[in-house]
């Protein structure tokens, strides 16, 4: 059973943070979005923090050349009975994330009476679709294409999503966890076979598996029909540059909204040049021109509000630590804003 999640245009952040210092990372998650803090990931710490790395421990056939992973077809296919073990018993000390691989969840877990007095907690994986098509087998083939080690890592991504919610809900009972599906912008395109219905199955067993809400967050243009058309919980995107294609499916966004679904508006640029001008009054303005847009489509507008979150449009783990600084305080002002002037509980 779901927590109740009417989210009043609160904040929380994407993932990712320029910082080598946990510690540092933390403190700015809490101090700047203290209702909904995320746990940091940290790819200029160590290359292990990198989206596909971080969430490869466990895998059979797991294989390191230099700093390029890839999984190994297992000739002794006793090692693929042991995960299958593993993951019907529903072992998930064996699908911990270690602390080389996620210093910020742990140095997160730290700062317990912030963690229990936020309305929420936020984690994170890589989504099935981003990760298989990212990670090859020895052949440098996509183990989007490998029927069998496609099955296994998508499991292992699920099981990574339970252990997280398992220790987040330690400190609170309302847990989120967004499933990162950066290469969705690929769906349809000429450089990936994959199909709607293999998009859709491979997204649910993971979803349909994991307690907590759940949200998919895609930082470029996609078929927006697709994920509007899963189970979600939230959708996650770069409102500041793709609005208006998320807006092309009205009738879906509505029928999405009415089903009790919820929109994290990726408002804040997490582009340097846009980022260095950006105002927090001159985003809010653009973000409730589009949500004009969208009563202008027979959306209600006490909808929309009610079930928005307030988010930078990316990551930031690519930007400077003062503008990662900026992007978040400017997220957090957005949304202490907009709750005042509609006043939110």
């Amino acid at each position: 059973m779901k927590p109740d999640f009417t989210p009043n245009c609160r904040a929380t952040g994407i993932g990712s943070l320029p910082h080598t210092e946990a510690k540092e990372a933390c403190e700015l998650v809490l101090r700047t979005l203290p209702q909904i803090p995320f746990w940091p990931q940290l790819p200029k710490r160590t290359f292990r923090e990198n989206m596909y790395w971080q969430y490869s421990e466990g895998l059979p056939g797991l294989s390191f050349e230099d700093e390029r992973m890839f999984i190994r077809t297992p000739e002794d296919f006793s090692t693929i009975e042991r995960f299958y073990e593993r993951f019907l018993s529903e072992d998930l000390d064996f699908f911990t994330i270690s602390h080389p691989y996620a210093a910020g969840f742990y140095k997160l877990q730290e700062y317990q009476d912030q963690l229990r007095s936020a309305w929420a907690l936020k984690g994170q994986i890589t989504g099935p679709i981003s990760f298989t098509l990212q990670v090859t087998d020895e052949n440098r083939r996509p183990l989007l294409y490998h029927d069998e080690l496609k099955s296994i890592a998508i499991k292992n991504l699920l099981r990574k999503a339970n252990w997280q919610e398992k220790i987040l809900q330690k400190f609170n009972p309302r847990t989120i966890i967004f499933l990162d599906e950066p290469y969705l912008t690929a769906f349809g395109s000429a450089f990936t076979s994959l199909s709607l219905e293999q998009a859709i199955e491979s997204l649910e067993e993971v979803l349909q598996g994991i307690r907590s809400l759940t949200g998919i967050h895609c930082c470029g243009n996609t078929d927006w029909s697709l994920i509007l058309g899963t189970s979600i919980d939230i959708l996650s995107f770069d409102a500041y540059e793709y609005a208006p294609n998320l807006l092309l499916y009205g009738s879906q966004l509505k029928k999405y909204l009415d089903r009790g679904g919820n929109i994290a508006w990726g408002i804040v640029p997490t582009n340097e040049d846009a980022l260095k001008a950006a105002s927090a009054n001159d985003l809010l303005e653009k973000l409730e021109k589009i949500w004009q847009d969208l009563v202008n489509k027979g959306i209600d507008q006490e909808q929309i509000i009610r079930t928005a979150l307030i988010t930078p449009a990316c990551g930031l783990g690519t930007v400077h630590k003062e503008m990662a600084e900026k992007a978040l305080t400017l997220t957090g002002d957005i949304s202490r804003m907009l709750r005042e002037k509609y006043r939110l509980e």
